[in-house]
């Protein structure tokens, strides 16, 4: 066992997906929110839980809004998840496909599922659709539910197909039995891998875990006490008893790593030339807020004698955008209501607001 310079830890030989996601190179390509079974560790957020598709952060409401963000992220590949992407078959295959045609065969594609719809019939429409690698992540916590049967029944169907096969699943306190009997069931059908995650906690799933008696090991983190020792109890039993390679992805992971290198791909293709682009990914710029920005607008480049190249009119955020060393200039030479602030903020299609400072 080894520690990853991503604050993981990796036995063997780390997927082909994981190699992607950590460079922030994998579209995430959420197919529907449909899923058969309700996980208590679920951390999906509610309107996510609805039959909903997203590129990232972006709605896809039809196939060129996956290609376009591809594009702003210069993806290598994609993750597909949800819910269960085979909740909706036909979609997932058809974004698939569409994927592999528009960037090429070795566009990495990977796919997680329960695997209570991976029957022969649908596991060959995703291989013929181009699919590189599937994770399972059965119902391991509940082994009597009648899901769980099938799962396990289906699983095998993937080793009829040429593709990587693998399982994902979070490393829950106190289920250490139950992952070791998924990984001896995994390494006797000659699959690759399996990923441990560290589990977290999200507004969705919170009170299910403490209910349960599990808890965050801060207030700065949303990692759950035990769960990354759990993780790696498991590799140091898996390199001894197993063939498997093993990935435990970690909180520290998601957060500083693949999001932020996520950010960066995005950022120097959406930032505009008055933005700067932080440590981060994020893009910070200036902003100038009045009632009427027609009146501002001409205010700053007929009076001011800013040069229009430098301003940026958005009408949807009611607001002109600018440079910074602009801002800090003008917020001493206009009076009046015009307010002046320094903001850092996402380059995803939402275009989350992570900071807000006033300047005068």
């Amino acid at each position: 066992m080894r520690e990853s310079r991503y604050y993981s830890y990796v036995v063997g030989e780390l997927p082909e997906g994981c190699k992607l996601c950590v460079k922030g190179a994998k579209l995430v390509l959420f197919t529907t929110g449909v899923c058969p079974r309700d996980c208590f560790y679920c951390p999906l957020s509610p309107w996510r839980r609805e039959d909903v598709a997203y590129a990232n952060e972006r709605p896809i409401k039809s196939i060129d809004d996956i290609i376009e963000e591809a594009k702003i992220q210069e993806a290598l590949g994609a993750g597909v998840t949800g819910g269960d992407p085979l909740a909706r078959l036909d979609r997932t295959v058809e974004y698939i496909k569409v994927l592999k045609e528009n960037f090429g065969k070795k566009f990495h594609v990977h796919l997680y599922t329960t695997g209570v719809l991976a029957t022969k019939e649908n596991l060959k429409k995703l291989y013929d659709a181009g699919l590189d690698e599937i994770r399972f992540h059965p119902d391991l916590f509940n082994p009597n539910s009648k899901l769980f049967k099938v799962e396990i029944e289906n699983i095998k169907n993937a080793f009829d197909f040429d593709w990587d096969v693998g399982g994902e699943v979070p490393a829950v306190p106190g289920q250490g039995e139950r992952i070791r009997w998924f990984a001896e069931f995994l390494d006797k059908l000659g699959a690759k891998f399996l990923n441990i995650n560290e589990l977290e906690f999200s507004e969705t799933n919170l009170r299910a875990l403490i209910n349960r008696g599990y808890q965050p090991i801060s207030n700065e983190s949303s990692a759950i006490k035990g769960s990354l020792e759990l993780g790696l109890e498991i590799l140091r039993w898996g390199e001894e008893n197993t063939s498997l390679s093993y990935h435990l992805c970690t909180a520290k992971l998601k957060d500083a790593i693949q999001l932020k290198n996520r950010l960066k791909r995005m950022a120097r293709n959406v930032a505009k030339p008055y933005m700067e682009i932080t440590e981060d990914g994020t893009l910070k710029f200036a902003i100038a807020e009045y009632e009427d920005l027609d009146e501002l607008y001409n205010l700053l480049v007929e009076e001011a004698d800013v040069p229009e190249e430098w301003l940026y009119l958005n009408r949807k955020k009611r607001r002109i955008e600018m440079p910074i060393e602009v801002a800090l200039e003008l917020a001493d030479a206009i009076e009046g209501d015009v307010r002046f602030y320094i903001l850092e903020e996402y380059p995803t299609w939402d275009r989350i607001e992570v900071e807000r400072t006033p300047i005068n």
